[in-house]
């Protein structure tokens, strides 16, 4: 049995004890638009995500087929190691990019 995602969204914002309004626009949305997502209850992972980054809760302890996010509070040490990541790779790629248009100049 799937979970109920409006419910739990609704669950979620009760047990922080912030303004439903205030938790809805830091989500980027309106207090009539959280009131609609709390009745669906097949409610998208991006509106989700939204949610929990705003209340630093995450929803994938209860779906755990939803994507995995970072909280604001999310370990500073893991966030450096995903930019020291993405560098790597950012600068392999421009390693093999400069490669490749040394072989074209050559042959031409």
């Amino acid at each position: 049995m799937k979970p109920d995602r409006g419910r739990l969204l609704a669950i979620a914002v009760e047990g922080t004890g912030l303004n439903k309004e205030d938790v809805a626009g830091k989500a980027g949305y309106s207090r009539s638009a959280y009131y609609k997502h709390i009745e669906n209850p097949n409610l998208e992972d991006h509106i989700l995500i939204a949610y929990g980054k705003a209340m630093n809760y995450d929803f994938t302890e209860h779906i755990p087929d939803m994507p995995k996010y970072l909280l604001d509070g999310a370990d500073k040490q893991e966030k450096e190691e995903l930019i020291r990541q993405r560098d790597y790779w950012k600068d392999k790629y421009v390693e093999l990019l400069e490669k490749y248009n040394k072989c074209i100049e050559d042959r031409l």
